[in-house]
């Protein structure tokens, strides 16, 4: 009886050793802020069913209030929310944090030969994490998900 119940141990830690790294190299564990900005690359990929991480460097930076207020400065928004925000950050109620990845990865081109790419992911958040990111409040390699479907629209119609 014993031999048995060794047995299945034996099998079932064989079993965990070989999905263990099968669960790790999904998404199932990366922070909402991977999840976002892949799903957002992939987006802009010419075959997204060909994309693979190579690595993905993160770091997080604390916005000092001239760069927080040329952020929101930066949105058509009335003069009221420009001062509202700079207040709230003033009284430290906003604690403003750049969390930027850079992701490496092989993609197919148009030849469908994967092809190395780094593309630069950058979230702004209000308070010290990345809870609120979503496909449109990162910016990839610079553009915004409206800003490159903009880009899109124009290409298409010309």
């Amino acid at each position: 009886m014993a031999t048995i119940v060794r047995l299945k141990n034996v099998v079932h830690a064989g079993a965990l050793v070989l999905l263990l790294p099968a669960l790790c190299s999904c998404s199932f564990f990366d922070p909402k802020i991977v999840k976002v900005c892949e799903a957002v690359l992939q987006q802009r990929l010419r075959s997204p069913s060909g994309y693979e991480r190579i690595e993905i460097v993160s770091s997080e930076t604390k916005m000092d209030r001239e760069a927080f207020s040329k952020h929101v400065g930066r949105i058509d928004l009335p003069t009221s929310y420009f001062t509202s925000k700079m207040q709230a950050f003033d009284s430290g109620r906003l604690r403003p944090m750049v969390f930027t990845l850079l992701i490496s990865y092989d993609a197919p081109n148009a030849y469908g030969t994967p092809v190395r790419g780094i593309a630069s992911c950058e979230y702004v958040g209000s308070y010290t994490d990345d809870s609120h990111a979503s496909e449109y409040t990162v910016s990839l390699d610079g553009q915004t998900q409206t800003q490159w479907l903009i880009e899109r629209i124009k290409a298409a119609s010309n």
